[in-house]
């Protein structure tokens, strides 16, 4: 991590203390190593940005960016979230009650976290997000830089729900509530699901869909320099890339477990086992054999 990376962290913190009594805040792309975010939404209109038939939820899983990006490429690596119980639960049953049982399949998610600190330097924007696709869109430099506007959303829950009193907290937001805490409406207008409408993909997915995720930063100081998209997953057959069947996968179910799952490397069978099945194989042959009279 860069020095200047350093100090402006230490200067959130520094900042925070004195502001004042600390809050369980959500740790958001001011700190250079933002937490991951699970966000739930339900658009019931024909309007995602008014109305009263519209909800979503901001869950602040408590896993950093830069512990995920370690996690990258590690086979079996697996974790998993309840949003039924504790900070979650009230969270997660108000957004499920508005909802109700004949509309949970309308129900989206996504996963993201946020690193803005440096944004003016190569490689300083990191977002981490769903995306459900084997083949990242085009996106420049300019609008990844721009993410850094989802943090009003962040800012804008903090102080909602349980994120205030418990470390990893839930939060729920309706289009007529404060401005910026309702997913739909960032900025008075903008869906988080295309990060404001700066991406062509659509981070969320309805609920059940197994989900990619992906490192997004910049390559260049360019407005239009292609920006580096690098999906998270296990690269089974060493062929330097990640295919089909080699993709880590967020999933968020009905009953509100999120899981985190990357794919395991088949064992490779011991010396002694290969032994064991030839030696198998061949008792059964002589058995066949046998019994046709051969």
């Amino acid at each position: 991590m860069k020095t200047n990376f350093r100090l402006k962290a230490l200067a959130v913190a520094a900042a925070a203390v004195l502001s004042g009594p600390a809050l369980a805040a959500i740790e958001g792309g001011a700190t250079g190593n933002g937490e991951l975010l699970l966000n739930v939404r339900y658009y019931g209109g024909s309007s995602a940005t008014s109305g009263g038939d519209d909800i979503s939820g901001l869950f602040d899983l408590g896993f950093r960016m830069n512990d995920m990006l370690a996690q990258n490429g590690q086979a079996g690596f697996n974790k998993s979230w309840d949003l039924t119980s504790g900070a979650y639960g009230a969270s997660w049953n108000q957004l499920m009650n508005f909802v109700g049982p004949a509309n949970a399949p309308l129900v989206e998610f996504s996963v993201i976290a946020l690193d803005n600190t440096d944004f003016g330097t190569i490689g300083g924007s990191r977002y981490l997000t769903t995306m459900n696709t084997d083949t990242a869109p085009k996106l420049a430099t300019r609008p990844l830089v721009a993410f850094q506007n989802m943090e009003k959303y962040i800012d804008a829950n903090n102080s909602r729900g349980t994120h205030a009193t418990d470390a990893n907290g839930a939060s729920v937001a309706t289009p007529t509530d404060d401005p910026d805490t309702f997913f739909g409406a960032i900025n008075g207008f903008g869906q988080g699901d295309n990060w404001l409408a700066n991406t062509t993909a659509d981070t969320t997915q309805p609920l059940g869909t197994d989900q990619n995720f992906w490192l997004l930063t910049t390559s260049s100081l360019s407005s239009y320099a292609q920006a580096v998209k690098t999906p998270f997953g296990v690269d089974l057959n060493n062929d330097g890339s990640i295919g089909e069947g080699e993709f880590s996968k967020f999933r968020l179910t009905e009953n509100g477990m999120l899981t985190f799952t990357s794919p395991s490397v088949s064992p490779i069978p011991e010396a002694d086992t290969w032994a064991m099945l030839l030696a198998g194989l061949g008792m059964l042959g002589m058995i066949v054999r046998r019994r046709a009279g051969v």
